[in-house]
């Protein structure tokens, strides 16, 4: 699979956490919470660049 196609997601992934980051001087407590799907946003795209090294 092209490193393309494994990148394409990133923008899509990164769009709620500037909608998440918005209220911080509102609240602090949320970020976590809003935090969380960045871990399971950005894991398949480091499953998808790591088979790279071994092609």
């Amino acid at each position: 699979m092209p490193i393309a196609y494994c990148l394409l997601p990133i923008p899509y992934c990164l769009l709620p956490i500037a909608y998440c980051l918005l209220p911080i001087p509102y609240c602090l407590l949320p970020i976590a919470y809003c935090l969380l799907p960045i871990a399971y946003c950005l894991l398949p795209i480091a499953y998808c660049l790591l088979p790279i090294p071994f092609k």
